[in-house]
């Protein structure tokens, strides 16, 4: 069981070492700066803090002459995040600028918000009995790798679910919004919070199962363990939503249809935490 544990420490690892996760930060601020200075938005001169100022300073940018003539920026309806089903339905007719990136994230705050008790008491390691108990060390040892090993296995398929075509063809052409699919949109969003939900159901069963006293520490690390996931979905949905608030003023001014930049549902890991829960686990399964 021991084994089983390193075994999923590995797979949970997102980032092998501190230096190799600042340079991709580096890199990746440097590929945003630079989509910014592609398509004439001047945070990517200037920095973000510095375009305001800059704003100020100077009028907005003259852009080409379209052949189609095109409404004054103030006038230009961008798609904002929704909080109930029937905006979400509004903005799938209407389709405004940016709707399809709108769309998708307004499904993720939806789902959660329907949660968010839930998720509170996750974060605050409260649980309910759930009537599962475990009541030898070997029980204890067993129900925790076993969960543990459910744990991988989500956080696995929630990488491959992804990365697959079907995943970012529902967004269609990058330059095309009208190409994007609709339904395919909301019914990935919503498989996408089916994983999620399944993350909170396996943190509930952990901190909701009765141990004996002696095995309080394990249950409230492995129940901390579980929250991380959830963290990392929590940072994906509030950066989504600050990336659709960001294409509002691009929106109004960038001719064409505007591209999100990337936005990473990235799941961290704690080596001490998980190390911990190993050592735990092996401990209980050599008591009786």
């Amino acid at each position: 069981m021991f084994f089983s544990g390193r075994a999923v420490y590995q797979r949970l690892r997102t980032n092998a070492a501190g230096e190799q996760k600042r340079q991709q930060e580096i890199r990746e601020r440097a590929d945003e700066q630079h989509r910014w200075a592609s398509r004439g938005d001047t945070r990517g001169v200037y920095g973000a803090d510095g375009a305001e100022l800059m704003r100020e300073v100077l009028p907005a940018p003259v852009l080409p002459r379209p052949s189609v003539p095109r409404p004054a920026p103030e006038d230009i309806e961008v798609a904002d995040v929704v909080c109930t089903r029937a905006e979400l339905d509004t903005m799938l007719r209407q389709k405004p600028q940016c709707w399809r990136y709108a769309a998708f994230v307004s499904v993720l705050v939806q789902r959660r918000a329907a949660v968010e008790a839930r998720l509170r008491d996750a974060r605050l390691g409260f649980a309910e009995p759930s009537g599962e108990t475990a009541s030898t060390g070997f029980v204890v040892a067993h129900f925790f790798a076993d969960r543990m090993g459910e744990l991988s296995e989500i956080v696995e398929q929630v990488d491959d679910f992804m990365l697959t075509p079907a995943f970012s063809e529902v967004f269609g052409d990058p330059y095309d919004g009208d190409s994007a699919d609709a339904d395919g949109i909301v019914h990935t969003a919503n498989r996408l919070m089916d994983y999620h939900d399944r993350l909170l159901a396996l943190s509930e069963r952990c901190r909701g199962v009765t141990v004996p006293h002696r095995y309080a520490d394990l249950q409230r690390d492995a129940g901390l363990l579980m929250v991380i996931p959830l963290e990392g979905y929590t940072t994906f949905i509030d950066d989504f939503v600050g990336r659709v608030s960001e294409m509002h003023d691009v929106a109004r001014y960038a001719p064409g249809d505007v591209q999100l930049d990337p936005v990473v549902l990235s799941i961290t890991d704690d080596d001490e935490l998980i190390s911990r829960v190993g050592r735990q686990i092996s401990q209980a399964a050599r008591e009786a």
